[in-house]
């Protein structure tokens, strides 16, 4: 007997063939099952091997280890080019902003991964982090996802409280999962709303034909399916927010009793103030996510636009934070202003050596680390000490002297080797707010005043 096919309304085939189409959604690496406990015995000893060798030397020994602790049974040994559980955890405590691991470097752990590790409260530190997470970040190989712009958890709570604190798991793979940015929270919640209001005919008929949906040269049978197999380890991240639990129907449900303090702090802000943040690499992305006290804010954005001198889209920001047209105007003559004058420091770098009394050599400019990107490091020659050159860029002396201690401080860490580190300032106009932060720590901090004709002086 044949299968009675209720007839679709157009609105609804339309979106059949739309998010069949659409291959881009929610998509969470698979990996370890995400547990505060898991994470923690396993960082733990991820730690014993930070700053000693290459990744790629040393993931062996760390698999050993966690089998000795009883953590894993994975085998230590392998010849394909590296061990499974070893990539599934380096994907998890990157995308949690826990350390950074990569097969040429030597493992870091982060400050997020240092609070988390000497936390009494490693849930709470944990909810935090997942509050920050964003998609797309470069943490996610897969490019095919980076026009899907949010951060997932703030988009949950409001969400679910637009449509009676529940959403189903049809209904987070059907619509949920495809949002691409925050906006979209009043259209999915109007689109579950209208489904809910189908008869379950009609309902379990859009369910199959999106399943029926192939998806040419993949070899998945469908972006429903995919979503739907996925869907376990994105919900193990959405409920270490603790503001999201697991409901009925393999659903997601609000966790209301800890919608306060914090969280409410946290929420509040990103309603007033948050943005998704265009992260050019991994290690941006991880200098920000390994920062506890980074928020997800158009002040942070502007911060790492302007540090990379991203002049659009720091303009951008600038104009949503309400810039006049002449204070754009002034923005931008000084970023231009700041780019020209690192370009002239990197091609006479030798002469402004000679002004800090030091026979430098340039190691790099925006040279990336884990704590963001350097505008210029040079090592003395001589001395074989580091130089850490960083660029007022038009911020706050103790935002300027705090992201150039930091620099300074993974300078000492990872590439010293026991030398010591040098910091520099430089500056359009030295003031007194920067003399008072300088002599306030007792790293050796240079400020130096250059002209708009780029000779530059020692203050």
């Amino acid at each position: 007997m044949s299968r009675r096919v209720p007839s679709l309304d157009a609105p609804w085939r339309r979106f059949v063939r739309q998010y069949g189409a659409d291959l881009a959604y929610w998509y969470q690496p698979k990996g370890l099952a995400v547990t505060p406990h898991g994470l923690y015995v396993r960082l733990a000893v991820l730690k014993e091997f930070a700053h000693t060798r290459a990744w790629r030397d040393c993931q062996a020994d760390y698999i050993a280890r966690l089998k000795q602790e009883k953590i894993s049974g994975a085998e230590d040994n392998w010849t394909s080019g590296g061990a499974p559980l070893a990539r599934m955890l380096k994907q998890v405590l990157a995308v949690l902003g826990l350390a950074w691991i990569d097969l040429n470097d030597r493992v870091e752990i982060t400050e997020a991964g240092e609070a988390f590790l000497s936390s009494k409260d490693r849930v709470g530190m944990l909810s935090a982090q997942v509050l920050r997470y964003q998609f797309w970040n470069p943490s996610v190989s897969s490019t095919t996802h980076r026009v899907v712009r949010l951060h997932p958890v703030p988009f949950l709570v409001r969400l679910l409280q637009s449509v009676e604190n529940n959403i189903t798991g049809v209904e987070y793979n059907l619509f949920v999962s495809k949002a691409k940015c925050i906006s979209d929270i009043d259209r999915v919640a109007d689109q579950i709303d209208a489904f809910r209001a189908l008869s379950t005919s009609e309902q379990s008929e859009i369910v199959l034909q999106c399943k029926g949906f192939s998806i040419g040269g993949t070899g998945r049978s469908s972006i429903y399916n995919t979503i739907n197999l996925d869907r376990a380890y994105a919900y193990k991240m959405w409920t270490l927010s603790n503001l999201v639990i697991e409901g009925p129907d393999y659903g997601l449900q609000l966790q209301q009793a800890n919608l306060r303090g914090e969280n409410r702090k946290f929420l509040d802000e990103y309603a007033a103030n948050g943005v998704y943040i265009d992260f050019a690499s991994q290690k941006e992305f991880l200098s920000w996510m390994g920062n506890p006290a980074e928020r997800p804010s158009k002040q942070s954005a502007l911060e790492i636009y302007v540090n990379r001198g991203d002049l659009s889209s720091a303009t951008e920001v600038k104009k949503e934070l309400g810039a006049s047209a002449a204070e754009i105007r002034g923005f931008k003559r000084m970023m231009i202003d700041e780019k020209t004058l690192e370009t002239n420091l990197e091609h006479n770098f030798s002469s402004f050596g000679k002004k800090l009394g030091m026979d430098l050599t340039l190691v790099g400019r925006q040279y990336a680390t884990t704590v963001g990107p350097i505008d210029l490091l040079g090592q003395d020659k001589r001395t074989k000490q580091f130089v850490v050159i960083e660029l007022k860029k038009g911020r706050s002396a103790d935002r300027v002297f705090g992201q150039l201690s930091r620099y300074m401080g993974w300078v000492k860490r990872y590439l010293a080797d026991g030398h010591a580190v040098v910091g520099v300032i430089v500056a359009a106009q030295i003031d007194d707010k920067l003399r008072s932060a300088r002599d306030a720590h007792d790293s050796d901090v240079r400020l130096l005043e250059f002209e708009s004709k780029l000779s530059v002086s020692v203050v």
